[in-house]
């Protein structure tokens, strides 16, 4: 590591336990219709904060790789088989935070959360959704990759634990041709990038997002269903 990446990594372990009250934290309303969404399918899980100074870090670096401001500093999936929105409690997701790959709670995620955004591929069917959370899973208990290296498999980062689900597909090159020349252009990745991708569509989506890129495709729901 050079001293950038020492400081950079800093930054990130440093800045994590940096935390002040927000604003604009997703109202009852958000969460209720959020656990409507994820008791129907799985999804790609966009999230970002305004009190907390990692955020504000990835955010920025956000910025200088796609020149663009985003409101999303982090990224997950949700893994389980709660089909009842009722019993969020017991939802189950699989994140990669400074502390490496492991589960969290609904509450963990979007207790704290301003805004947040569901994603879904175009191109998988309900049927490849088994292989792609199984890759998921696996990965609990994997060292957290600060760098956002995406050349060091030893280590993951927030986007990297969701891409490497989704490598596991056979057909990921076809079926993620765009999100792979987008990582080829800018040579890293970053959440707001899932969102910018046309290989996704934005199923749900909270607050607003005047800064994010813009996304004409239709909305979805539903996709991904329980196994």
């Amino acid at each position: 590591m050079n001293i950038i990446d020492d400081s950079w990594s800093w930054v990130v372990n440093t800045s994590a336990n940096v935390t002040w009250p927000s604003k604009k934290l997703l109202t009852d309303a958000e969460k209720d219709e959020i656990a409507k969404y994820l008791s129907s399918g799985y999804y790609i899980i966009l999230t970002g904060e305004n009190g907390r100074l990692s955020s504000l870090a990835v955010q920025f670096m956000s910025y200088v790789l796609t020149g663009r401001w985003s409101n999303y500093s982090h990224c997950l999936m949700n893994c389980d088989f709660i089909s009842d929105p009722s019993q969020r409690n017991q939802f189950k997701f699989v994140q990669a935070t400074t502390v490496g790959v492991g589960y969290a709670t609904f509450d963990d995620i979007f207790n704290n959360s301003d805004y947040v955004c569901l994603l879904t591929p175009k191109l998988i069917d309900n049927d490849q959704w088994s292989g792609v959370i199984d890759a998921l899973v696996k990965e609990n208990g994997t060292p957290y990759d600060d760098l956002f290296d995406l050349a060091d498999s030893t280590k993951v980062s927030c986007v990297e634990c969701v891409l490497n689900a989704f490598k596991s597909l056979p057909d990921f090159d076809k079926d993620f041709g765009r999100l792979e020349r987008m990582i080829k252009h800018k040579e890293n990745l970053v959440p707001s990038m899932y969102r910018a991708c046309p290989d996704f569509k934005i199923a749900y989506e909270t607050g607003e997002h005047k800064f994010e890129p813009k996304w004409k495709g239709t909305f979805h729901k539903g996709h991904g269903k329980r196994r």
